[in-house]
């Protein structure tokens, strides 16, 4: 994922900003920054050659990478353990009926959609890692809840407010990577962290057979509990430990980084300039909000995750199920297969990011894997679960969390096209707001009647998957459309991203350019 050429061109921009800019240029330079945070670090005439920039890039994976993966894995860890659990006898011991498995995921995401608009402006006023580290430790204490929790109705409650606390998870990882890293390398950042699903996936499903030896899905107590409950127990205990970690050790902000020189934070703050986005500002500007809702980005952004997760947020709850019921595998068979998925979708996740990387079109490198969905449903629909047809079923199957897999680009198409703080707290919001409503409405597509092998629910998958490529073509004609006209405006001039810093949105600022 080489960024060399990115690097050249921004050692020529800010050369060119010192030496021989004429005055009329040099006026156009943040003549009103109103970033809280960047406020005592601008300095336009910083050379960072090409060395220096690797070297700055090193130092904020290795001081934030860490952390931040730690973070998602966590979270991830209980949405992989939901499946596991429900075939290690979780529904009997607690007594779910019907959809009652179902809404367990449902009020998760009900849960993070009543919390989405109150995170997101806490993180454009309050420091974002604190309030990163504070979700955890809750999350952590209501882990603990759902552990010991034997009836239906208070996990419903508890999953309700993980879910609430939950939501600080994405949107304060987007905001951190917004904050220290280039355009051209978001993408690769978030694919990266992003990855940390995967990994929970796997430890999910390792812990899930390891404890499935104890007594597997048979209703007897260990000490006192279930098998199940000692799976939850152990994740509960690691979201502990992830939580002090993530309060010691992840800076809010480049100007807040501990281990930064004062130098090198201006270097830090610099060298995100020409991403045109800023770092934070804590006032609330009316005028942002009111162009959300004129601008068509925001909502096509909105849909475009909330058809990904109607998908997903059933294939992801409905997983062990599928493998278990409508393929014929059983329990600890399902269980162990959890982890090559787990494997083959860490190598979808560096496959699509390498694509966009080298493509740098991120809309045809998704609609690419969206085929490759769209063509394993349609082999699970045809095709009848036999004991010799169950391993290709397998296979299709696992080609089908292509789907899954393209949650990086999403995330980096809201990161890196969305800029004034008051409209990115806003389309954040909605953003997440979308990934929750479908996660929540997903599961709900499989109804218990339509089981094992959900053919219906499949049909319904393949029409959404005609409505995310209308969307994300639609992304793409309106970002070119207006990369064009700016392009087009500067007259063979050069972009000096000169209102980097000054709090205006991408529509009103013509030195941003949008990514697609």
């Amino acid at each position: 994922m080489s960024l060399e050429q990115d690097e050249k061109d921004y050692k020529i921009s800010h050369i060119e900003n010192t030496t021989g800019t004429d005055s009329k240029e040099e006026t156009k330079y943040d003549e009103h920054v109103a970033d809280t945070l960047a406020a005592d670090y601008v300095d336009h005439t910083v050379v960072i050659t090409p060395e220096e920039n690797r070297r700055l890039r090193r130092r904020a994976f290795k001081y934030l990478l860490p952390a931040m993966c730690i973070a998602y894995v966590t979270q991830s860890l209980d949405k992989g353990t939901l499946g596991s659990a429900s075939i290690m006898g979780w529904q009997a011991d607690v007594g779910a009926v019907g959809q009652d498995y179902a809404l367990t995921s449902t009020f998760l995401y009900v849960g993070i959609i009543a919390g989405e608009p109150v995170v997101n402006q806490l993180i454009r006023r309050y420091p974002v890692a604190k309030i990163l580290g504070f979700s955890m430790v809750v999350w952590s204490a209501l882990l603990f809840g759902i552990t010991f929790s034997l009836s239906v109705a208070p996990v419903f409650v508890l999953r309700a407010l993980l879910g609430f606390f939950e939501s600080s998870f994405n949107p304060c990882l987007v905001a951190i990577t917004v904050q220290w890293f280039l355009v051209e390398e978001q993408a690769m950042i978030t694919t990266i962290w992003q990855l940390m699903f995967v990994l929970a996936n796997f430890v999910a499903s390792l812990l899930a057979y390891g404890f499935y030896q104890i007594h597997g899905n048979e209703g007897i107590r260990t000490r006192g509990l279930y098998t199940w409950q000692w799976m939850t127990l152990c994740i509960a205990l690691i979201s502990s430990i992830a939580s002090g970690i993530v309060l010691i050790f992840l800076p809010d902000s480049p100007p807040q980084a501990r281990w930064a020189t004062p130098e090198e934070k201006v270097k830090f703050i610099e060298r995100v300039r020409k991403n045109d986005q800023g770092i934070k500002q804590v006032v609330w500007r009316t005028e942002q909000a009111w162009e959300v809702l004129r601008d068509p980005m925001p909502w096509l952004l909105f849909l475009m995750i909330f058809f990904e997760t109607l998908v997903v947020g059933g294939l992801n709850t409905f997983n062990s199920l599928l493998i278990n019921q409508a393929f014929g595998f059983s329990v600890g068979q399902s269980q162990l297969l959890g982890m090559p998925l787990a494997v083959f979708q860490g190598i979808l996740y560096v496959l699509i990011g390498w694509l966009v990387t080298k493509t740098k079109n991120t809309v045809f490198c998704m609609i690419g894997y969206i085929i490759v969905n769209i063509i394993g449903t349609i082999v699970l629909i045809t095709v009848a679960p036999t004991p010799t047809t169950r391993g290709g079923l397998l296979v299709a199957f696992y080609f089908m969390q292509c789907c899954q897999s393209v949650s990086p680009c999403m995330w980096s198409m809201l990161s890196r096209n969305v800029a004034g703080q008051t409209k990115k707290s806003i389309v954040y919001a909605l953003f997440f707001i979308g990934w929750a409503g479908g996660n929540a409405i997903g599961p709900q597509f499989f109804v218990a009647a339509w089981a094992p092998r959900y053919l219906n629910s499949l049909y319904i998958h393949i029409a959404i998957y005609v409505c995310f490529i209308v969307d994300v073509l639609a992304i793409r004609l309106i970002t070119t459309g207006r990369n064009k006209a700016r392009d087009n405006a500067l007259h063979g001039g050069r972009n000096i991203h000169g209102h980097a810093f000054e709090d205006m949105t991408d529509l009103e600022n013509r030195d941003f350019r949008y990514s697609y």
